[in-house]
């Protein structure tokens, strides 16, 4: 029986639709293909964890729903629905009015997406200023209180400060401030928490959750580290090569992953009262994507790989439980 599959026009209760999306980047081999029809939901006021090794184009996919990905690569395809328009359709001039505004980004490092000569308080003001109208003064009151609300100390004095003068901690909290100003209906967060040190991440993501229970924001929240979204999200979302290998609630997906690279992804976990030996690491590397493997794009990595693996890439079906898998292997 032909197994069921991801229907672009099945009705959603979503904020965002993402339906086959597609961003390519010209090389000197050809054309590669860093999201390959890619497609999710995210719900308002819930939390998506999009994971996956380093390369296997998460970050190119939020990228794309900004319509900000950077040159040489293209939008080639696919649909981005927020609040019944596709984005990908939209003029420059009304994207211009949906970022920071409708959608904001967090940024893995806040020190290049800040200005170095502005404060922090004037960049703050300033999107509230543009998509908010809201006057000079009282922009710089909501960035000072937004600071507050982030956990800042000293609020009024930290907003007269340059981005160099904080912590790598503070400024990612500064960023959220940024993000959260306008009190968008959605919030991408790349990495936030990378480089931080343990402490200072657990706060960051303690800071993420109260904001999103005090605002109703809905998360894309991007990781490496399935140990950070497994703290974070209500669904999770598995990348590989380029496309999505498995969607699930998060306690499914942590407790039972169907795919075999989820299920390396999590043994690679360390655990509670488990000796210090080596941790277990999936063989391989992602693969190149001008010079992918036949078939399956994990099959050269996949200890359960056949001929029949081989043959073709697996498409995105359906699985009990409101669950998705790529895998003619996936576990039952």
């Amino acid at each position: 029986m032909e197994p069921a599959r991801e229907s672009p026009n099945a009705p959603s209760d979503a904020i965002l639709e993402v339906r086959g999306l597609e961003v390519t980047f010209a090389t000197d081999r050809g054309a590669v293909k860093a999201a390959d029809g890619v497609s999710f939901d995210l719900k308002p006021g819930l939390t998506l964890g999009l994971v996956g090794e380093s390369g296997c184009g998460k970050t190119v996919t939020a990228l794309a729903l900004l319509r900000l990905v950077p040159p040489p690569g293209r939008i080639t395809g696919g649909r981005v629905l927020f609040g019944g328009e596709d984005l990908l359709a939209l003029s420059e001039r009304a994207m211009e009015d949906i970022r920071g505004k409708r959608i904001s980004m967090v940024f893995q490092e806040p020190t290049t997406a800040f200005n170095p000569v502005l404060t922090i308080g004037d960049q703050i003001a300033e999107a509230l200023i543009i998509h908010g109208g809201a006057g000079r003064a009282e922009a710089h009151a909501a960035a000072v209180g937004m600071l507050d609300k982030v956990g800042i100390p000293d609020p009024a004095e930290r907003a007269g400060t340059y981005p160099h003068q904080m912590s790598g901690g503070m400024r990612q909290r500064a960023m959220i401030a940024m993000a959260l100003i306008c009190r968008p209906d959605i919030l991408i967060a790349d990495e936030p928490t990378t480089a931080l040190d343990v402490t200072i991440q657990a706060q960051i993501l303690d800071l993420m959750g109260a904001m999103q229970r005090e605002f109703g924001v809905a998360i894309l929240f991007i990781s490496h580290d399935l140990a950070v979204i497994s703290e974070m999200a209500d669904e999770v979302m598995v990348m590989y090569a380029g496309r999505v290998v498995e969607r699930a609630p998060a306690d499914a997906l942590l407790a039972h992953p169907l795919h075999p690279y989820t299920q390396g992804l999590i043994e690679t976990l360390p655990r509670h009262g488990v000796g210090r030996g080596r941790l277990p690491a999936i063989p391989g590397t992602v693969p190149d994507l001008g010079a992918l493997p036949d078939g399956c794009r994990f099959s050269d990595r996949c200890p359960l790989a056949d001929d029949g693996c081989r043959a073709a890439d697996p498409p995105l079906t359906r699985a009990p439980g409101g669950r998705w898998v790529a895998c003619y292997k996936a576990a039952p």
